[in-house]
């Protein structure tokens, strides 16, 4: 599928979050619940490391989807990238897409990050191999020094 294709007659991109959670209602209703785009990170202490110790951070990714006149089956791919540059192995999904024009799909992936470096960690978004978004998450190291109190019977 040529890139004018999906440009002009869909699947056309709705949204893409990362949130803390999503929410299902009942009636289908989603809800992004605390949407991210950067992660502070702090270490507090006499003398905390100069450099952020590597961490893992649970999040949730929600892509959305509007059908407009695609059909059928079609690849979903997320490649995150770090700082660095360095590309962390992709996921691939398939998806449906059927009926009206404005029925869509949504997708929610549940993420655990392994955050080693400071910096943008870049999560691209593929459809069918067409490159549709980039979704930013800044990692932001903030040590913090903390005195230890003058005592005077403590030489």
């Amino acid at each position: 599928m040529s890139t004018n294709n999906i440009l002009e007659r869909g699947p056309f991109f709705s949204a893409a979050f990362i949130c803390e959670k999503v929410l299902v209602e009942q009636d289908g209703v989603k809800s992004a619940i605390r949407i991210i785009d950067r992660i502070v990170r702090s270490a507090v202490g006499p003398h905390p490391p100069s450099e952020m110790e590597p961490f893992e951070y649970n999040s949730t990714l929600l892509l959305k989807f509007k059908s407009g006149w695609a059909r059928g089956v079609h690849n979903v791919k997320f490649q995150l990238a770090k700082p660095s540059g360095e590309l962390m192995p992709e996921l691939v999904r398939s998806v449906l897409f059927e009926g009206e024009e404005d029925r869509g799909i949504d997708i929610i992936i549940n993420l655990v990050f392994k955050l080693d470096q400071t910096g943008i960690y870049w999560i691209h978004v593929y459809l069918n191999e067409i490159k549709i978004t980039q979704i930013p998450l800044r990692v932001i190291y903030m040590p913090q020094v903390t005195q230890v109190p003058f005592r005077p019977d403590n030489p």
